[in-house]
């Protein structure tokens, strides 16, 4: 009994006198990395792991050819991205989406849309001039142009603090809503 009363009374004068003790240890050992939340309406990652029946197949920096270029009403402030999705299997196989986009300082909506299309031109065999589409939530402005016969779809969008183009091949094309593609690829919700 004594044994105990002299080690209680060792211990409760170690608390009152301020003494504690510590243990070095890594908390991280083992843990995996976590990836920062995506910020709603920026093109970056994480992107959705499926959008519509496709699956996320790569996340690049975006080639040369595919940069987006900057004009008098928007300059790009962030990492360009090229971000592709497919569907390998079942009836909706040959479907493809390849989006690339970067956040961007934009004065003019309408004319930062309107130089990207006027300088994209219209290739030959194209089915459509560039035609406005519903961009999903704005303030946005979205146009798409129909490629020759087998192309498919190619689209820009536009909005206060994002640049970006789209192109559907001739399997999605008919299927995928612009609109729809656009808010996934920028964790945006629709507006009822």
């Amino acid at each position: 009994m004594n044994i105990a009363r002299t080690s209680l009374l060792a211990l409760m004068a170690g608390v009152l006198t301020g003494c504690t003790f510590t243990v070095d240890a890594d908390v991280t050992a083992g843990a995996e990395a976590t990836v920062a939340a995506k910020a709603p309406g920026s093109f970056g990652e994480p992107f959705p792991e499926k959008l519509f029946t496709m699956d996320r197949v790569s996340v690049v920096p975006a080639a040369e050819g595919d940069v987006i270029p900057d004009g008098a009403q928007h300059k790009i402030t962030g990492k360009q991205l090229t971000v592709t999705y497919r569907s390998d299997e079942g009836p909706t196989a040959g479907q493809q989406i390849t989006a690339t986009g970067a956040q961007a300082q934009v004065t003019d909506l309408k004319a930062a849309l309107d130089a990207l299309t006027e300088k994209a031109g219209k290739p030959t065999g194209a089915r459509t001039d560039w035609v406005p589409v519903n961009p999903g939530v704005g303030p946005a402005a979205a146009a798409c142009q129909n490629l020759a016969e087998g192309e498919g779809t190619r689209c820009y969008w536009v909005d206060a603090d994002t640049v970006g183009y789209l192109h559907m091949s001739k399997e999605a094309a008919p299927y995928i809503p612009f609109d729809k593609t656009r808010l996934a690829l920028e964790d945006l919700e629709k507006k009822n």
